[in-house]
């Protein structure tokens, strides 16, 4: 593995990002972050990494003497305010020796950092990308890799801005397919959620510019949005913008503008977990499931009814989970699978089921991680995996590596057997399922409907 810099902030925090034309090997860092939300899941490994302002950097991971493979660019999550690619998490030398392909994973900017000096200001993080994937197109081949082969892959956060490059103009040809794990529906903040956010912000700093305080303030100030917004959802996420529409998760538009014909769309059983797991079960009550269900889902009675008998004898914050986990991502992705057949793509659909031990967890949002990139050596603090055999663990990871590995090789998801995974079918049972037991295609939920809103204005 080799960390390279494809970029440097010449000016000031929110200047122009100048792309690096060479091959300039850079130290592991992360954007400045406070501790994350998941790190009772997840560990502390971010902790680890030095913080910089400069830190736009990527790891290539390649097998011995790589030559003109197909090349994997990963975004990782963290909620638009943590994370960063060069975290040990995200160790991809198995996943490219047994997919024999070249991993490319990015740094890109997050929290108050990703905007342009203040919320509803414009994003940052789409021009940085497009910076990062002209270097690869630039240097991919020098380091074993095929420009005219390059797959897109996001998770969570990163499946957002996967998502967003998909649609965007500026980024057709720099990849040929995109795979999106745990895209969740969050339209992106309009005009008035931004400046809700941005007059709390401004309340933080008295008065002082964005561009010119410590870090250490900037992110006191972020702190205070995210407990403003605490139980209420994201404080700081991406704002409408000429790069970011209003309508990026109406699916209709968006196949409109998508310039990529192959989908890859992967989540896990139970997303939602990892952001309530925690919580008191005293903190969910029948009316507060009631009035999800009511906001958002069409016919909330027969939806919940349903919840019920799908989990007898639950509590309401287990079915509080379950009803976040569907209308977020898991009704979100069979919505986009069928918008993407209905324009002629090529789209499959695949769900993690293997569930970690740790309590209140299930299969919780970032559990297949580890499992993806086969690295459980670089989890090993990792509470969500303590316990789990490892006879589980490699099945598991065999069949979810094959299923990334097959996608970035050909387009087409494999089994670990090399069995090919019938892409998405409205009519057919075309769900890939990885559990504890094996593979098996299922039918995706389609007694709940969820009720979307109509694209915010700008």
């Amino acid at each position: 593995m080799k960390t390279f810099s494809y970029g440097t902030l010449a000016a000031g925090r929110y200047s122009a990002l100048q792309p690096v034309d060479s091959l300039i090997v850079a130290e592991p860092a992360a954007f400045p972050q406070s501790p994350g939300a998941l790190d009772w899941l997840l560990g502390g490994a971010l902790g680890e990494l030095e913080q910089s302002e400069q830190a736009f950097q990527l790891s290539v991971f390649a097998p011995e003497d790589a030559t003109n493979l197909p090349v994997m660019v990963f975004l990782p999550g963290g909620a638009f305010v943590s994370g960063a690619g060069a975290v040990r998490w995200y160790d991809a030398t198995h996943f490219a020796q047994q997919q024999n392909c070249v991993v490319v994973v990015v740094n890109y900017r997050i929290g108050l950092l990703a905007h342009g000096g203040e919320v509803g200001a414009g994003n940052l993080v789409p021009r940085d990308l497009l910076h990062a994937l002209q270097w690869v197109q630039t240097h991919i081949a020098t380091l074993g890799g095929n420009p005219a082969d390059v797959s897109l892959v996001g998770q969570s956060a990163g499946a957002f801005w996967a998502f967003v490059m998909a649609q965007l103009p500026a980024a057709r040809g720099l990849f040929q397919r995109v795979a999106l794990m745990s895209l969740t529906y969050q339209p992106p903040l309009d005009q008035d959620a931004a400046a809700q956010r941005q007059s709390i912000i401004d309340l933080a700093l008295a008065g002082k510019s964005a561009a010119l305080v410590p870090i250490a303030e900037l992110l006191a100030a972020q702190g205070e949005v995210a407990r403003a917004w605490a139980g209420r959802g994201l404080g700081l996420m991406p704002s409408i913008d000429e790069n970011v529409p209003a309508d990026l998760f109406d699916v209709d538009a968006a196949m409109t503008r998508l310039h990529v014909e192959q989908i890859l769309l992967t989540h896990t059983k139970d997303e939602a977990q990892a952001f309530i797991g925690q919580a008191p079960e005293m903190a969910f009550t029948e009316g507060a499931v009631a009035g999800f269900m009511g906001a958002h889902f069409e016919d909330p009675e027969a939806s919940g009814e349903k919840l019920r008998q799908e989990l007898p004898g639950s509590t309401p914050k287990t079915r509080m989970a379950r009803a976040m986990t569907l209308h977020q991502i898991e009704l979100y992705a069979t919505e986009f699978a069928d918008a993407a057949v209905a324009a002629g793509k090529n789209v499959s659909t695949v769900r993690f089921d293997v569930e970690s031990l740790l309590s209140n967890a299930g299969a919780a949002h970032c559990f297949e991680l580890p499992f993806l990139f086969g690295n459980r050596q670089q989890w090993s603090d990792a509470p969500m995996l303590a316990g789990l055999s490892q006879s589980i663990f490699d099945a598991a990871a065999a069949e979810l590596g094959a299923v990334l590995g097959g996608f970035v090789r050909t387009g087409v998801p494999v089994t670990a057997a090399g069995e090919m995974i019938p892409a998405f079918s409205p009519q057919s049972a075309s769900l890939q399922v990885i559990s504890e037991d094996g593979t098996d295609l299922r039918e995706p939920e389609r007694d709940l409907v969820a009720r979307r809103s109509a694209p915010a204005r700008a």
